[in-house]
């Protein structure tokens, strides 16, 4: 039997009803029989009837369906056609309502317009009645205007001159108040009326005038006849400039051969007559008097009197600013010849009074105000000279020394020699004191307002300076070490702001000082058992400038103290004194807000400027205290308190160190960054600009030095030229530690760089000031005291170039990890070599040390 006949036998075995059922469900449901031999059979047309009975079957039930689906729904659909038809009727309504509004809006234009209309006319009608009632104002006024200006003229034709004159004055006041017509015809016919009398009234009175009063300006006289009835202010407006010019001013004015214009006063006339070499204030006022006998005498009190008040109150003025205030002393010696001017001030405003003339209460302010008269000419004065000094340029520099006195254990092996002598202060310098003051002083420091900050930069100045080795050691003494302010350079000379309150507090709690690490030798003064008194001395420069501006001040406080020994009834500028205490303030003021401008004018200013302010501080100090012991009797209030000025100023001195310093950090910093951290530091270009980063640098730094040296102490130059070199270190150690991979040409090149920085050591030597230190022939840089990371700059050069088993010893046997964290050896190593074995076991015995900062 073939293959073909076995599937036929197949397929007939297969019940039509399985295949109909299967097709039915594969079309019905998508699902297909899962038997070979239905799956195989071929469907014969028997099947076609049980198939389309399936089929009828299942629309018969889908009918069934769709109508019980829409038997159920039926009552839903009838709620939206029940929406549907309510939703239309809600909309007609809406329309109608729209229409109606649109309607009524037609409506309010129609009436809006109609009442814009009646509101129109009604305004119209407002116009009309205010018009007709300024009308008859304008026309009652120009009728009152006709009456005056017909009584005016008829004044002036009877020659009736004052009365004419008061009724033109009416006249021009009705004439100002004609509003609103100025342009009209009227108006011209009126103005044109009251310019005729006033020309009139003018030429009548200049007739008069003239027979009255005569000036020659020629012979420079002016004559009054006493017959005088009465004159215009506009006229004696004349006469007082007349007088003024004629015969005051050459009076008043100094001519330019040093003499003043005399008077001649014969009868009628008052005339210049020459000129005279007494300029004495004690004249002029005689002669002042003079005039005032002769103008009450030769004009009537009608006169008189209204031309004093024009006169007189100028006048006074003048003295008061010439004459009077010229006379004014700058100093004590001339205070009994300005006393006898006071007195003949007063006298001739009490002749002023007794004629009944103006100007006495001008000279009385001025003389109840001498006191201040005479100290703000003192002031002025004082400040002037401060000026001229500043302009005239920083002078000749001069060397001064600043001696402090320290209070040091005698167990303290830093003053004791190997031999245990007592000659042991033969090699102190001063380099030994400033390193030792500035390892005692204290690292928490304040600013002058007395609040704490220690920023980022100071703490790395202060840890150059060694002062982080012994936390708890203090100074007991006579200096002014303590806090400092808020500059980190502010503190280069240890100089503090504390006030005596707190020395004295901190000189009565340190007995026994520590020390760690201090070499310095100095002079015992004292046989102190446990402690010992030793004298610090160090020099450097001052302009000329602080000498002469202490010798102002002084002499400003010495005349605040005669002048409160004196008797205020003698010395009528007694009062001042404690006015004059404030001068001393003042000229500081002047002296912080104009120095910086005419000391920029040198290469460096800012130094000076420093070393100036600080010494200026000092000296006033001294003074002060001085001053506080001779005025124990006085009042608070009336003594000198130039405290705040003195650390104002010491904070202006430090200002201007901390911004030199600034100044410079920028500088080497943009000269360090030509070298863009090293990277490539073996090819070209970078290479050149490497070298010429590190060249430009040292250069800078030698030049810097070159330039203070002249200015600074020796000590404050070291720790100066330290905090720059820090900065300088600083920056390279974090450039080469950034560096990921190190090669050995790189390392070689790195560390030929790092020698150039090194060779700068020879700027930190010791002076050599004594012979002990001129017999040594290899004297020790100090460049590890002032500038910080020194060392770690120094052992970073030493890791360049060694080999991986010596820094390893260098960090288990040495002080390497003195200076460094083990994760920054670890890095260098990891840059400078290649992984292998011996790397990571070095890396490994590195990190289980346990060592580093």
């Amino acid at each position: 039997m073939s293959h073909l006949d076995e599937k036929l036998l197949m397929s007939s075995t297969i019940l039509d009803g399985e295949l109909s059922d299967a097709v039915f469900r594969a079309v019905q449901d998508g699902v297909y029989p899962e038997e070979e031999t239905i799956v195989s059979a071929e469907l014969p047309s028997s099947a076609f009837d049980s198939l389309l009975k399936l089929l009828e079957q299942a629309r018969t039930e889908v009918k069934t369906s769709i109508r019980e689906l829409s038997r159920l729904s039926a009552p839903d659909i009838d709620g939206w056609v029940s929406q549907a038809r309510q939703l239309r009727t809600d909309i007609d309504n809406s329309q109608y309502l729209a229409q109606e509004v649109v309607s009524l809006a037609k409506t309010g234009k129609v009436l809006q317009s109609e009442a814009e209309d009646a509101s129109g006319k009604v305004d119209l009608l407002k116009g009309e009645v205010i018009f007709n009632e300024v009308l008859s104002s304008t026309l009652q006024q120009v009728h009152d205007l006709r009456h005056t200006l017909d009584t005016a003229q008829d004044a002036a034709i009877q020659n009736k001159l004052p009365d004419a004159i008061a009724l033109l004055k009416k006249a021009d006041r009705e004439l100002s108040e004609l509003r609103g017509c100025e342009n009209t015809r009227l108006a011209g016919l009126v103005r044109g009326k009251v310019a005729d009398l006033h020309k009139l009234v003018a030429e009548t009175l200049t007739e008069q005038w003239n027979v009255l009063i005569h000036i020659d300006p020629n012979t420079s006289t002016i004559s009054f006849h006493r017959k005088i009835n009465g004159l215009l202010r506009g006229k004696i407006l004349i006469l007082r400039k007349a007088f003024d010019n004629v015969i005051l001013m050459p009076r008043l004015q100094i001519q330019m051969d040093g003499t003043r214009a005399s008077w001649t006063i014969r009868e009628d006339d008052i005339s210049i007559s020459g000129s005279s070499s007494d300029t004495t204030t004690d004249t002029l006022i005689s002669d002042m008097n003079l005039m005032i006998n002769y103008i009450s005498t030769n004009l009537p009190p009608s006169v008189a009197v209204p031309f004093s008040e024009v006169l007189l109150p100028s006048l006074t003025a003048k003295l008061v600013a010439g004459p009077l205030s010229s006379s004014v002393p700058a100093d004590l010696d001339g205070i009994s010849a300005f006393k006898e001017t006071l007195s003949r001030v007063s006298g001739f405003a009490e002749s002023l009074q007794a004629h009944g003339l103006q100007g006495r209460n001008n000279l009385m302010k001025w003389i109840n105000e001498a006191p201040q008269v005479w100290l703000m000419r003192r002031s002025e004065l004082s400040l002037h000279s401060i000026r001229q000094l500043l302009v005239r340029g920083l002078g000749d520099p001069r060397t001064v020394e600043r001696v402090e006195t320290q209070v040091v254990t005698r167990d303290d092996n830093i003053f004791v020699d190997s031999t245990n002598n007592e000659d042991w202060n033969a090699g102190w310098s001063d380099e030994d004191s400033e390193a030792k003051r500035h390892k005692t002083a204290p690292t928490a420091r304040k600013s002058v307002n007395g609040q704490e900050g220690v920023d980022e930069e100071d703490e790395e100045d202060v840890s150059a300076w060694g002062l982080d080795e012994d936390a708890d050691h203090k100074v007991s003494g006579h200096s002014a070490e303590g806090p400092a302010a808020e500059e980190d350079e502010g503190d280069a000379w240890g100089w503090g702001d504390d006030n005596e309150e707190e020395k004295a507090t901190r000189s009565s709690s340190t007995q026994s000082p520590k020390r760690s690490r201090q070499r310095l030798n100095g002079t015992n003064t004292t046989e102190e058992p446990g402690e010992r008194q030793v004298t610090l001395k160090e020099n450097y420069n001052i302009t000329a400038l602080p000498e002469q501006i202490l010798e102002i001040i002084i002499q400003a406080v010495s005349d605040a103290e005669a002048l409160l020994r004196s008797d205020p009834i003698d010395n009528p500028v007694a009062p001042a004194a404690k006015g004059l205490f404030a001068l001393p303030g003042l000229l500081l003021s002047m002296y912080r807000a104009s120095a910086p401008s005419f000391y920029a004018h040198n290469v460096s200013g800012n130094m000076y400027l420093y070393n100036d302010s600080l010494y200026m501080a000092e000296q006033l100090r001294l003074f002060g205290e001085h001053h506080a012991e001779r005025s124990t009797h006085l009042d608070h209030n009336s003594s000198l308190d130039i405290q705040p000025d003195i650390s104002a100023l010491e904070l202006f001195g430090k200002r201007a160190y901390g911004k030199e310093m600034e100044s410079q950090r920028t500088i080497l910093g943009d000269l360090l960054d030509g070298a863009q951290g090293f990277t490539n530091c073996t090819e070209h270009p970078f290479a050149q600009e490497c070298d010429l980063a590190i060249s430009s640098t040292v250069d800078r730094l030698r030049d810097v030095s070159k330039q203070w040296r002249p200015v600074l102490s020796h000590s404050a130059l070291l720790q100066s030229i330290g905090s720059l070199l820090s900065t300088v270190i600083k920056k390279i150690i974090v450039d080469v530690e950034d560096m990921s991979d190190i090669s050995e040409p790189e390392s070689q090149q790195l560390t030929s760089f790092f020698n150039r920085i090194a060779a700068l050591e020879d700027l930190f030597l010791l002076e050599k000031t004594t012979e002990l230190d001129k017999q040594a022939e290899q004297p020790i840089p100090r460049t590890a005291i002032y500038t910080p990371q020194w060392l770690k700059f120094q052992y970073l050069a030493n890791i360049l170039e060694s080999s991986l088993v010596d820094i390893k010893y260098l960090w288990t046997e040495g002080e390497l990890s003195l200076e460094f964290k083990a994760e920054e050896v670890i890095d260098l190593i990891e840059a400078l070599f290649a992984d292998s074995e011996h790397r990571r076991r070095a890396i490994g015995e590195i990190r289980r040390s346990g060592k580093g900062i």
